[in-house]
């Protein structure tokens, strides 16, 4: 097993896209607008958790993986999907999830995807990961690191697209492959970089700087334009995912099938937090769950063990850490 130092977690912008899905009506005009928006994005992140599962199987002794890190370049950002540390070579995975046919151009640094006789364009997937691993030399610069070489590589995930390289570039050639090939491609840098100019120390000291200037992406739903007042709210079934579940006896008991659960609200809270922002107060999480006592929502509140702030009159309340992994 590999020695993982900062793991993957789904991303933010996912979470509130599912909890929108989730509370729209039925027939509500923009459903089908987000559930495009959170299929796009679950396809990204499958791409990058499909080439976890093949990296799995390196050896902790030799190799230190980062996943998901966003790190800070002069007034901005920029992320990697996925980091491999070895003494001897790092490498920087771009991870791609595309269906249909791709047709990677250098010339004008263009991916042109082909689906059902359509064609779109999006950018060069080996332009990115190069300008990442330009800006990762930057940052262990300026953090005052020896670095051994730098490879970048673009993976595509789906055993079904169709991989094109209409120029016979080289470079395309060399630098994206499917996901399930990435354990090869390393066995190649292992034959091509056989001098180690780190030990396993040093690359420990570099993961553990990276986990802390390690940035994460805060999404401001304001930015997003959510139809807030047009979502359902109240407390999902977890049985037959119809809302409007009731407190009873210290259970939320649902209307529709009487399914019983003590922990119910804790998924409406999280939806809460990922449309409103991450705060709430006494109020708010009243009219939110549909309850109408004061003691009991601060009861509710108290429960998830949440960071408060304020006066205790004008008290609101921040997630936990990790609440939402």
């Amino acid at each position: 097993m590999y020695l993982i130092l900062k793991k993957r977690t789904i991303p933010v912008k996912i979470l509130i896209y599912e909890a929108v899905v989730k509370r729209l009506p039925f027939n509500h005009p923009r459903k089908k607008e987000f559930q495009t928006k959170l299929m796009k994005l679950k396809a990204g992140y499958k791409g990058e958790v499909d080439l976890d599962y093949y990296l799995a199987q390196l050896p902790e002794k030799e190799f230190i993986l980062l996943q998901g890190l966003r790190l800070p370049h002069f007034e901005t950002h920029f992320q990697i999907d996925t980091l491999l540390l070895s003494p001897s070579f790092f490498i920087n995975f771009e991870s791609k999830n595309y269906a249909g046919e791709i047709d990677i151009d250098l010339t004008f640094d263009q991916l042109i995807r082909t689906i059902d006789g359509k064609q779109d364009t999006y950018g060069n997937p080996i332009l990115q990961a190069k300008i990442q691993t330009s800006n990762l030399t930057t940052w262990l610069k300026n953090n005052s690191f020896s670095y051994p070489p730098i490879e970048y590589f673009v993976t595509i995930s789906s055993a079904q697209t169709i991989i094109k390289n209409s120029n016979n570039s080289p470079e395309v050639f060399y630098r994206v492959f499917r996901t399930a090939r990435a354990l090869y491609k390393i066995e190649d840098m292992k034959l091509k970089f056989k001098s180690e100019t780190l030990t396993m120390k040093d690359l420990k000291k570099i993961a553990h700087k990276l986990i802390k200037s390690h940035q994460p992406l805060i999404v401001d739903p304001k930015v997003l334009n959510l139809p807030l007042n047009e979502l359902i709210k109240g407390i999902q079934c977890p049985e037959c995912h119809q809302f409007g579940m009731k407190r009873i006896h210290g259970n939320w008991i649902c209307s529709s099938c009487s399914h019983l659960s003590k922990t119910a609200h804790i998924s409406a809270i999280k939806d809460f937090f990922l449309l409103h922002g991450f705060s709430i107060d006494n109020q708010q999480l009243r009219e939110f769950l549909g309850i109408d006592s004061v003691d009991l929502a601060t009861h509710i509140l108290k429960s998830i063990n949440p960071i408060p702030s304020g006066s205790k009159k004008n008290r609101i309340y921040s997630p936990p850490k990790d609440f939402f992994s």
